[in-house]
């Protein structure tokens, strides 16, 4: 690609995360000249593109996108999604007020167009507390006046996830695997890179805007998704349904100690159903959505 076909600057909040890493290599892809914007200000100091932001703090914003065309935001608060108030990392901190933070950069700088990297479950009137976070930030990015684009990825996987990978590695040492609930939750698992691709569309100036949910092809429960990949890695593993009056009370107790495994606001987030509506996507997008079989042997088979 030559230097005529660039398409501009894009600055990828939580550029370096899982989803967001992917953003920045589907944006390159497509033409752009990427900034990397990182909390780590001691690694955005010794790295070229990259440039120190945290969503915390606004006075860091502005500098973080200056000069970018396009912002996208694909920043989570640190072992999400396990919340420490006590340390602002939180849904409302990063999802509600930081994407109100972001958005008034991001304007202030001049940028002509912005794309929020949400989720799948959101509604007009959410009474769960992430839910309203993230639906907070999706109305920021609406009132923003400038052109955007919400995307709501269902359940993401992919080489970097730390939820399907996790449970693999865990698998060498578990004879079993306990899920709450049995993992009945359904779910449209979506690789990693058909969302960055998604992204890269979006961030075109005549792409369509608006909120578009993106989910892979396949509908299928958690315990179907874990099976399969176990089975993929020859690490199959009998599922232990732990029912609620275990789980719950288990959640509650672990809240409490530091640096908690799992909280009760994080239980019910992952027991939560992801399924995604694709029909205004594929009406208005064009994206060849990865099957999940042929997306996790992608990277677990060598």
């Amino acid at each position: 690609m030559t230097a005529r076909d660039k398409r501009g600057t894009a600055a990828v909040v939580g550029g370096r995360g899982f989803i967001g890493g992917a953003c920045v290599e589907a944006l390159r892809d497509a033409g752009w000249d990427v900034v990397v914007v990182t909390h780590n200000a001691r690694l955005a100091a010794r790295h070229d593109g990259y440039r120190w932001g945290d969503m915390l703090d606004p006075t860091t914003l502005g500098p973080a996108v200056e000069g970018a065309d396009v912002v996208v935001q694909s920043a989570n608060f640190p072992n999400y999604p396990f919340e420490k108030p006590q340390h602002r990392h939180s849904y409302l901190e990063y999802d509600g007020l930081g994407t109100e933070r972001l958005v008034r950069a991001a304007r202030a700088a001049g940028a002509r167009r912005y794309v929020y990297v949400a989720g799948v479950g959101v509604t007009e009137n959410p009474t769960k507390p992430y839910f309203r976070a993230i639906r907070r930030g999706e109305l920021a990015v609406a009132d923003s006046g400038m052109a955007h684009v919400v995307v709501r990825p269902a359940f993401v996987y992919g080489p970097r996830d730390n939820g399907i990978n996790r449970i693999i590695r865990a698998c060498r040492y578990l004879p079993v695997l306990p899920l709450p609930q049995g993992g009945r939750q359904n779910h449209q698992p979506v690789h990693v890179d058909d969302v960055g691709r998604l992204v890269a569309q979006a961030a075109a100036a005549d792409a369509p805007e608006g909120t578009f949910e993106i989910g892979g092809p396949e509908r299928m429960t958690m315990r179907a998704m874990l099976s399969t990949a176990l089975r993929l890695v020859g690490r199959g593993r009998p599922i232990v349904d732990v029912a609620d009056r275990v789980t719950r009370p288990g959640a509650r107790l672990m809240a409490r100690l530091p640096g908690p495994l799992i909280t009760p606001d994080a239980l019910d987030f992952m027991l939560e159903d992801f399924v995604a509506d694709l029909e205004p996507l594929t009406k208005h997008y064009d994206l060849r959505l990865t099957p999940f079989l042929d997306g996790l042997r992608s990277y677990l088979v060598r």
